[in-house]
């Protein structure tokens, strides 16, 4: 039995709608879940403040947490006259909900190339609301980056140096491995797991990090069992405690 919830969120886009996912996520003990931006059903920028409200509330009824805030527009929209505009629309909802959720991490891609501008004042807006803008993108040299292993080892590098990379300025990581059969999918699978899952986690563990690592179930075979599965399998690596700072 455990003693409490398990020091993990997890992405609702593939549990169903989001009253469907929180409320399995809380039936499997979970301490968090990952909001998406781009779900039809709850996008941020429509969301009015008795929503906000009502989401928080809904969160502290069932005992969980938002880990974060998925806000993945593609970046070649920060940079198209027509588009940007919602973009930065679709990222600002995004930090406000994320206020009303706790001030969370928000997950993105920040724009480069062409859309400095853009950053920039994202980035202020971000330090605004004292919301941390996480960048997922690859080797990026942000303040605060994510770190998503089956995407590093999709690029041909390796997780683990990823993180002692990036210590101290790692602000979201995805429990996730890329398979052999170049699917993502859960860590620790018996045939085809690619990820050193234990070296995964002791990296984070000593990093510094200090949010809750978020079972990215997108694109996943086999969705309810695999996250059942990385749950145990999470909590078998190390015993709750036995790693320090």
């Amino acid at each position: 039995m455990r003693d409490g919830p398990v020091p993990l969120g997890v992405t609702l886009g593939p549990l169903g709608t989001p009253s469907e996912a929180i409320e399995l996520a809380a039936s499997w003990g979970l301490a968090g879940v990952q909001f998406d931006a781009g779900d039809p059903s709850l996008r941020p920028r429509e969301l009015g403040e008795s929503a906000r409200r009502d989401l928080a509330a809904t969160l502290r009824r069932r005992g969980l947490v938002a880990s974060g805030i998925d806000c993945f527009v593609p970046v070649d929209r920060f940079a198209d006259p027509a588009r940007v505009e919602r973009a930065v629309e679709a990222v600002q909802g995004c930090l406000v909900l994320s206020e009303s959720l706790g001030r969370v991490p928000v997950c993105m891609h920040l724009p480069e190339k062409g859309a400095e501008q853009v950053r920039d004042t994202l980035t202020a807006e971000a330090v605004r609301r004292g919301v941390a803008l996480v960048d997922f993108t690859p080797g990026s040299a942000a303040a605060t980056v994510g770190v998503d292993p089956a995407a590093t080892l999709a690029a041909g590098q390796d997780p683990v140096a990823q993180v002692h990379q990036a210590a101290g300025r790692v602000g979201a990581a995805r429990v996730v491995d890329l398979l052999s059969s170049g699917m993502r999918g859960p860590i620790g699978e018996p045939s085809g797991s690619r990820l050193d899952a234990m070296a995964w986690r002791l990296a984070l563990e000593m990093s510094g990090f200090r949010g809750l690592p978020v079972i990215d179930a997108r694109q996943w075979t086999q969705v309810r069992p695999g996250i059942l599965a990385t749950v145990e399998r999470w909590a078998a690596l190390l015993p709750a405690g036995s790693v320090g700072p």
